[in-house]
């Protein structure tokens, strides 16, 4: 599995890592970090199973991410999962209709968060 994740904070990328590592077969983690790395376009490979995207980074928003995405075709159909520290349900709608697929509040539960990837990779 093929995971793009959009994450600046450090403890919470090692958090996601382990959760994938450690439930779900054959991982290879592309990691960014701010907008500077996002527009460097690495994203663009295709081959994406899954995308992980935080919505407030130096630089660039999640929201912003979730667009670009979409408007790219070899990105257009990746499932996205949405994680916020600021959970808002004006910040749910605005992401989902931005295109994710799903959305999870920060601090989550470790198993809430594998459940939830299960469940996005499903449809």
């Amino acid at each position: 599995m093929k995971v793009l994740l959009v994450e600046d904070d450090r403890d919470v990328s090692e958090t996601i890592v382990t959760v994938l590592n450690g439930f779900f077969k054959d991982v290879e983690i592309q990691h960014i970090a701010d907008g500077t790395q996002f527009r460097g376009g690495s994203w663009k490979i295709p081959g994406w199973n899954l995308v992980i995207l935080d919505l407030m980074m130096p630089g660039i928003t999640g929201f912003e991410v979730c667009e670009h995405l979409r408007s790219f075709p070899a990105t257009k159909k990746v499932p996205i999962l949405a994680l916020t520290g600021y959970d808002t349900l004006q910040n749910e709608e605005k992401i989902i209709s931005a295109g994710a697929t799903g959305y999870m509040a920060k601090p989550f539960e470790v198993m809430k968060l594998k459940d939830e990837i299960e469940r996005i990779l499903k449809k």
